[in-house]
C-alpha cells in the first residue's frame, strides 16, 4: 500500500539558482517531498524568458519551458541588496537543510552568502555550489552555459558527429539537465552523511567536471588510439551504427558481439551471398574491408521501411530501435504507458504534455505536477512559515525588501 508521505518529506531546500542545472536538481527533490523555496530577484530567473527562443509561451499563467525545472516549488521574491531582504534570506537558510546556488562565488562572498560565512552560522547546513569550470585553473572565473562548458569544451559537440559534419547542436539545457542528476545524488549523499556526523558540508560540481565524467569512455579510449569524430563510412562496428531505410527514416542497431550475430543478420538482410565471406564475418576482418562492406549493408536497409526492419531485427533478439523525433515523444505509447509524460493544465487553461521526473517508487504516490507561477507567488506563505507577522510582511513588501 502506498503512502502520502514522500521520501524527502521534512527536508527544506533554499535555492538561489538560475537556468537549468541547479533548478533541475532541486526539482527532483521537490517531487520527492522536499520543500524547495526558490529565491528570485524581482525580475526573476532569466530562464523564465528563454522559452520564447524556443517558440514557447512565457507568461506567469503559462510558462511550460520554465515549469519543467521548477514545478512543485515555492517562489519568493527577495531584494538581497536590501537589509531587510537579506534578513529574510538568512531566516530562510536558518530553517533549511540545504542551500544551493550557481551564483558566482565573488557575488556570494560580497553578500555574505559564501560557505565560510554560512557554515559558521549554520554548522548543519549542506551548502551546494555549482560552477562552469571549477574553482582552479585559468578558466575558473569564466561563466559557462551548458552549450559552451559542457558540450563544446568536452569535445562532445565536435566529436559526436561524422567527420566533416556540422558540429552537433544539443537541445536547449540538455547538458544542464544531465549534470543535475550528479548534483542531486551528491546532495542526497551529503544528507545521509549528516545523519552520521551531525555536521553539514560544502559540496560542489561543475559543467566541465560532469562532462568529463559523461565522456569517460572517449577520454580513456582516445589514449589507446580510438579516433573521433568518426568517419561515417568507416565505423568501428558496422552493426552498431545508424542506417537509413526505404521510407527515409533511420534506425539504430546496437550489436556488441558482431561475430556472434553476423550470420543471422546477413540472412535477415538478404545477404546470403556474403554470409560465409571471410572478409566480413569477423569484426577484425570487416574493419580491413569496411569500404566494401558498408555500401552492401546500406543498400540492404534501403529495401524496406524502418519499422519493418525494427520489428524483424528485434524478432531475432538483436537490439534495434527507431531513430525518432522529439516532436513525437509526448505521444509515444511507451512513454505514456510508463508515466514519463504527464498532461499538465496551466492557469491559462491550456494543457501541455510535460516530461515527468523518471523515478517511480513502489511505496510512494507520484506527486501532483504543480506549474510554476509569478515571481514571489508564495512569498507571504513562506514568510508566515518562518514566523513573520502579517504586519511585518506588509511592511517588508511596501519597503521593497520582498515581492
Amino acid at each position: 500500500m502506498k503512502t502520502q508521505i514522500l521520501p524527502l518529506q521534512g527536508i527544506r531546500v533554499v535555492e538561489l539558482g538560475t537556468h537549468v542545472a541547479v533548478p533541475n536538481a532541486t526539482r527532483f527533490m521537490a517531487d520527492w517531498g522536499a520543500t524547495v523555496i526558490k529565491v528570485e530577484n524581482f525580475r526573476g530567473d532569466e530562464w523564465r524568458i528563454v522559452g520564447r527562443n524556443n517558440m514557447c509561451p512565457i507568461t506567469d499563467d503559462e510558462n511550460p519551458f520554465f515549469t519543467l525545472q521548477n514545478a512543485n516549488k515555492k517562489f519568493i521574491g527577495i531584494d538581497l541588496k536590501h537589509k531587510d531582504g537579506m534578513g529574510v534570506m538568512l531566516k530562510l537558510i536558518d530553517s533549511a537543510d540545504v542551500f544551493i546556488s550557481n551564483v558566482r562565488l565573488p557575488s556570494l562572498k560580497k553578500m555574505g552568502l559564501d560557505y565560510d560565512a554560512l557554515s559558521a552560522r549554520f554548522p548543519k547546513l549542506i551548502y551546494v555550489h555549482f560552477t562552469g569550470y571549477g574553482y582552479e585553473g585559468p578558466d575558473a572565473a569564466k561563466p559557462g552555459f551548458d552549450s559552451v562548458a559542457f558540450w563544446a569544451r568536452s569535445g562532445a559537440m565536435g566529436d559526436w558527429i561524422a567527420d566533416g559534419d556540422y558540429p552537433f547542436l544539443p537541445n536547449t539545457g540538455a547538458g544542464d539537465a544531465t549534470v543535475a542528476s550528479i548534483l542531486c545524488s551528491g546532495i542526497l549523499a551529503a544528507l545521509l552523511g549528516r545523519q552520521a556526523t551531525g555536521k553539514g558540508t560544502f559540496l560542489s560540481s561543475s559543467l566541465l567536471g560532469c562532462a568529463t565524467w559523461y565522456c569517460g569512455s572517449g577520454v580513456v579510449s582516445t589514449q589507446f588510439g580510438n579516433v573521433f569524430p568518426k568517419d561515417k563510412d568507416r565505423p568501428s562496428n558496422p552493426f552498431g551504427c545508424p542506417y537509413k531505410c526505404k521510407d527515409g527514416e533511420w534506425l539504430m542497431i546496437g550489436v556488441l558481439d558482431y561475430n556472434g550475430v553476423y550470420s543471422k543478420l546477413c540472412e535477415l538482410l538478404g545477404l546470403e551471398e556474403i554470409r560465409e565471406d571471410e572478409r566480413f564475418s569477423t569484426i577484425t576482418s570487416v574493419r580491413q574491408h569496411i569500404a566494401e562492406f558498408m555500401p552492401i549493408v546500406r543498400n540492404a536497409f534501403m529495401q524496406k521501411d524502418r519499422d519493418v526492419w525494427v520489428e524483424a531485427i528485434g524478432a531475432i533478439n538483436v537490439v534495434c530501435g527507431p531513430i525518432g523525433h522529439m516532436k513525437d515523444l509526448h505521444t509515444d505509447p511507451q512513454a505514456l504507458a510508463n508515466g514519463y509524460i504527464k498532461p499538465v493544465t496551466f492557469p491559462s487553461g491550456r494543457s501541455v504534455d510535460m516530461p515527468a521526473v523518471p523515478i517511480m517508487f513502489s511505496s510512494y504516490d507520484a506527486p501532483d505536477y504543480i506549474p510554476s507561477g509569478e515571481v514571489g507567488r508564495d512569498t507571504e506563505e513562506v514568510l508566515r512559515e518562518c514566523g513573520y507577522t502579517s504586519e511585518y510582511i506588509k511592511a517588508a513588501r511596501a519597503g521593497g525588501a520582498v515581492k
